[in-house]
């Protein structure tokens, strides 16, 4: 049984998001209204009232750093709060009124300076640059920190990955906060101020334990712990007492003045331990990373180190660059190059998620190929290639309508237009091109040999020649050195099939207990983690060591069940590829329907296998009937799936031991249900073996739902057609019927049409005729598709002609005209009594006379369900 579900870390992690929520609720609308207006920008130290910030805009009006702040709109100023209280209420076409003590003349006495409020003049790179501040880097972050942790919430690794994501998007310092009123602004200034003291030290957390801590005792631990207490805590004293000043300089700076002034001259300090911590990851990194003999290991520590390269190299470099200069970036480089350096700071909560969700990580030059492929196989670079045509356009257009350049001038810029226009067109293609060939191909060439595979499988009888046949293939096309395919008997699975080991792994897995159990109740491929705690194969308290060592013995990566309704004939599996690479979401898709055609052949081939073993083994004909009568009795439906709104049922009544006729029902997905019935030309074991190939046709096809039913048809016609005699063939009808909208698609395949009696029109009879010919006969036949509806009250019925013509000892057909009556005459309210009671009126009609053909019949009841 799985382990219980940690309650407790999953209700702190709803408080948790309640909290962060909140704030952002909060946060967002103040932040707008900031970047909506426009004025001479500064602001004060939280400890003091000396200005600081003052930006070239407010020196034009004669504000400057250090100089004393007394008064802002008549308000003597006694905490950063007064100052955000008055930034926030302010509006386009105000003035802001200080009154200032000037740093460099402190004798002239105060000056009253009047700050005019205006509307922000937005150009599209400042809501670039606003929008991944205030809302995407804010969103990323704590969208994929929750994530995460409500994933993995046992693992340490996800709360500090919690506490780092909402920590990251600080680093980018707004003070919107501070203009909200007493006592939610202390709130959000100590949440807002502690998350950012604190960033350093997660992140020199994070590079210390991710993946895995140093070795106990080496000289990289005895580093990180020695840096612990000469980084680490000095630097969360400093910060802690930073976050102090902050919050208490909001209403009162003189009451934390003497601490600011203390910190002041620990400043250069401080921001060296900052540089430090955060640096002492990129090193951990790059340390861990030549140090790891797991090759996982090192593929996330290479993905994360990269990640973090590309995240913030963009930043730092112009960062650094400006404060050299003595100035602030955006003093110094233009809006839009702003706005590009923030953007890539979206990739390092990405990349921290992807290193510690993921189960098995790709290695950087694989997922930047993935990356690409989706991107660009979905039209990206079509996208990029209308993107420089229009930018082309609109510039051509801005020259060609510029008054100082004379007509020559303006012809140029028109003919280089086009020019440019017609040379991105092709270079896009050309690039197109390159990218398939270049990326592109070997994913195809998988993807169209697994699909083929899928195909070929149905049509191979042999079971070891199958195994042999869909084994080499998988292991050829994803290049999977180890495939073992383990088939069940006696009550354990064991390898029937296998290559790539030294020998045939001496392997047993229970069928009643943990993996054959797992794959037989979810139907689907299983991933084989080993090394994760979380995995299944540790969770499921019936896996225990023995069976987790057996999976370890066939280097099981990925499990795929061979299945067949609610049966699990065995399972493959396949270890890990030769690149290392994970099996990707699309090699599962195509491997999970090979391994499902793989079924459907095994348990044909195994059927079939055993009518001939059992046919050679009786000499008497009654004997060979009796078998093949038991082998057709297990292909009609065992258990009726529960469809709400519907009461079916259906029955066969040979003629002989075993029949041609054939008629079932498909539990298909979101609650419909597939309906077929036909009849196979002829009697007897031939007829009973068409059948069979029949039914594993239809529901190889049937398996993928398809909406198109006249091509699935189409697909079962040419199998059937392949696996038959040219004398053989079958009516056919098919249909699916949606209780959700109460919609029945169908195909008839030259089958008697069925009766659709509508309850609200006093009865009334639709025939469903359109399809086309039979099946089996012809190779490639084209059919059509039709479409009815069954409301609550309407009855179908379905029969072959051994039910319409049913004959007495006169040779008189009972006939469809005689069903009808007994139909509408029937006081039956459940299918299976209307199917009861029609099969006894034609047999009351046949009196003594020996039943000719197969009978088969087919009732559908739609009522409302009960609510």
């Amino acid at each position: 049984m799985p382990t219980k579900r940690p309650i407790f870390l999953y209700s702190v992690l709803a408080v948790l998001f309640a909290v962060n929520l909140l704030y952002r609720v909060f946060y967002l609308p103040d932040f707008i209204h900031h970047e909506v207006l426009s004025f001479p920008f500064f602001f004060v130290e939280s400890g003091s009232n000396g200005i600081d910030q003052a930006t070239p805009k407010a020196a034009g009006f004669g504000i400057h750093n250090a100089d004393q702040l007394i008064a802002v709109n008549g308000t003597a100023y006694t905490g950063t709060g007064v100052l955000g209280r008055a930034l926030t209420k302010a509006e386009a076409g105000t003035s802001l009124v200080v009154t200032i003590v000037p740093a460099h003349a402190p004798a002239s006495g105060q000056r009253t300076i009047s700050l005019p409020v205006t509307k922000s003049k937005f150009e599209s790179w400042d809501v670039v640059a606003d929008f991944v501040v205030g809302f995407l880097l804010p969103a990323v972050s704590l969208l994929l920190g929750f994530w995460v942790a409500f994933r993995r919430p046992r693992d340490p690794l996800a709360w500090l990955l919690l506490a780092l994501m909402l920590s990251f998007p600080h680093i980018l310092q707004t003070f919107v906060v501070y203009g909200w009123p007493p006592g939610w602004r202390e709130a959000g200034v100590l949440y807002e101020s502690t998350l950012l003291a604190a960033f350093p030290i997660i992140i020199y957390l994070f590079g210390r334990f991710f993946p895995e801590p140093f070795s106990q005792g080496s000289r990289y631990d005895k580093m990180w712990r020695t840096m612990q207490w000469l980084c680490a805590l000095p630097f969360a004293i400093l910060a802690g007492f930073g976050v102090i000043v902050n919050v208490g300089g909001l209403s009162d700076y003189r009451s934390v003045a003497g601490l600011h002034h203390a910190l002041a001259r620990l400043n250069p300090v401080e921001q060296v331990l900052s540089f430090v911590l955060i640096g002492s990851f990129f090193a951990a990194m790059a340390i861990k990373l030549g140090l790891s003999q797991s090759p996982d290991a090192r593929r996330r520590l290479r993905f994360l180190y990269w990640g973090a390269i590309a995240a913030f190299t963009p930043a730092i470099v112009p960062t650094l660059y400006a404060r050299l200069q003595g100035k602030s970036p955006d003093e110094i480089f233009p809006a839009w190059f702003m706005a590009i350096i923030v953007i890539p700071l979206v990739l390092f909560p990405l990349t921290l998620s992807y290193v510690i969700v993921v189960q098995k990580a790709m290695g950087v030059g694989v997922a930047l190929r993935q990356g690409l492929q989706y991107t660009l196989a979905r039209g990206g670079i079509r996208i990029l290639q209308m993107i420089a045509i229009l930018t082309v356009i609109i510039a051509g257009t801005t020259m060609a309508g510029n008054a100082n350049h004379d007509r020559p001038q303006k012809t140029i810029v028109i003919l280089v237009g086009i020019t440019a226009y017609f040379t991105i067109r092709r270079l896009g293609d050309g690039l197109r091109t390159w990218v398939d060939r270049r990326f592109f191909r070997e994913n195809y060439n998988a993807e169209h040999v697994l699909t083929e595979l899928s195909e070929e499988v149905r049509s191979i009888v042999e079971p070891r020649s199958l195994l042999e046949t869909m084994a080499g293939r998988i292991s050829e096309t994803l290049h999977v050195p180890q495939v073992a395919i383990l088939l069940s008997g006696g009550g354990f699975y064991q390898p029937a099939f296998a290559m790539g080991y030294a020998s045939l792994p001496t392997v047993a897995f229970p069928s009643k207990t943990g993996t054959a159990m797992v794959l037989k109740s979810q139907k689907e491929p299983a991933r084989v983690f080993l090394n994760d705690r979380d995995s299944w194969v540790h969770r499921d308290q019936t896996i225990g060591d023995e069976e987790r060592r057996k999976l370890a013995t066939l280097q099981s990566e990925l499990l795929l069940p061979l299945a067949v309704r609610d049966k699990l004939l065995g399972f493959i599996s396949l270890g890990p590829k030769r690149s290392e690479e994970p099996y990707t979401g699309s090699d599962v898709r195509l491997l999970k329907s090979v391994a499902a055609q793989t079924g459907l052949a095994l348990e044909n081939a195994n059927l079939l296998q055993t009518v001939a073993e059992e046919v050679a083994k009786r000499e008497r004909l009654n004997r060979e009937v009796e078998i093949a009568r038991e082998v057709q009795e297990r292909l009609f439906p065992q258990k009726l799936p529960v469809i709400a709104g519907l009461d079916y049922a259906g029955h066969c009544r040979p003629a002989l031991g075993v029949g041609g006729d054939y008629y079932d029902f498909l539990a298909l997905p979101q609650g419909n249900l597939g309906i077929a019935i036909g009849d196979v030309s002829g009697k007897g074991i031939a007829a009973a073996l068409m059948m069979a190939s029949l039914q594993a046709s239809l529901r190889s096809e049937a398996t993928r739902a398809p909406e198109n039913l006249a091509a699935a048809v189409a697909n079962v016609n040419r199998l059937v057609y392949e696996a038959s005699a040219s004398n053989r063939y079958a009516t056919f009808f098919y249909g699916q019927y949606d209780p959700a909208q109460g919609k029945f698609d169908f195909v008839n395949a030259g089958h008697n049409p069925p009766m659709l009696f509508h309850q609200a029109d006093g009865g009334r009879v639709t025939r469903l005729e359109p399809g086309g010919t039979v099946i089996g006969l012809i190779e490639n036949v084209h059919y059509q598709q039709g479409s009815v509806r069954i409301s609550p009250g309407d009855l179908l019925v379905a029969f072959t002609d051994g039910i319409s013509e049913a004959m007495n000892l006169e040779d008189e057909e009972w006939g469809e005209d005689r069903l009808l009556d007994s139909i509408r005459g029937c006081p039956a309210k459940t299918a299976q009594d209307l199917l009861e009671y029609v099969f006894a009126a034609a047999t009351h009609f046949a009196g003594a006379a020996p039943q000719h053909d197969d009978m088969t019949l087919v009732v559908l009841r739609a009522f409302a369900p009960q609510s």
